[in-house]
């Protein structure tokens, strides 16, 4: 029989505790890319979740935030989120967020992807001068480039878009200081530039509208601001 010739060994103990330490290792290192702080809770008003991990926890001012996590928020609940390169975000009432990317070097940031499920969101990003645009916030159906400091994002599911009623879902962008470009990924048209004082709305898979003036409804909801 072969095993008369070629008998099965148990591992020796050398050789189970040098797998173990690799096993540690490569769990470890996943674990800090998943779970790496790139900022706090700032503020918290009503009742709001963050998951991490596939556990959720209650938000609380001062809880670190990191690379993964999703934050929702109930009705008449906002959460405040200050990142360590000093941007911050601030989340509406029954809305959902996702913190996808947020490289830092240091507390210089080198890219950054919030990605808006659901609801509104004020980001205010600090801009260095000089440097190339490294912020992003997607929705399911609109990419906002950076370029400017103070925006507000709204994606609406389930109700009539104001430029297109038979699209039921959209996003809208809306600029109180510097300029962003929006973009639908799935239309081949260029990104539009919205300047301070201007918003876009990007129905179902339509491009991005012209600019027009600040005050578009979903932008002014009541207990966002």
């Amino acid at each position: 029989m072969i095993g008369d010739y070629f008998p099965m060994y148990p591992p020796t103990p050398r050789i189970i505790c040098a797998t173990a330490i690799v096993l540690t290792v490569i769990f470890a290192a996943q674990m800090s890319a998943a779970q790496e702080v790139v900022g706090a809770i700032a503020k918290v008003t009503g009742a709001a979740t963050l998951e991490r991990g596939g556990n959720e926890l209650e938000v609380a001012v001062a809880m670190q935030v990191s690379i993964g996590d999703k934050i929702r928020t109930m009705k008449n609940a906002q959460v405040s989120v200050t990142f360590s390169d000093g941007s911050s975000a601030k989340l509406g009432e029954s809305s959902s967020l996702t913190i996808d990317r947020y490289a830092l070097s240091g507390s210089m940031r080198k890219s950054a992807l919030l990605a808006l499920w659901g609801g509104h969101l004020r980001t205010i990003v600090k801009v260095v001068a000089g440097a190339a645009p490294n912020f992003e916030v997607h929705t399911p159906n609109a990419i906002t480039a950076v370029r400017g400091t103070d925006f507000e994002t709204a994606y609406i599911a389930d109700r009539p878009c104001p430029e297109d009623r038979s699209c039921m879902r959209y996003t809208t962008v809306g600029v109180s200081r510097g300029v962003v470009a929006v973009s639908n990924p799935s239309n081949p048209a260029p990104a539009v530039e919205v300047r301070e004082g201007y918003e876009t709305t990007v129905a179902c898979e339509s491009a991005a509208t012209s600019p027009a003036p600040l005050g578009m409804q979903e932008l002014g909801a009541p207990g966002y601001h």
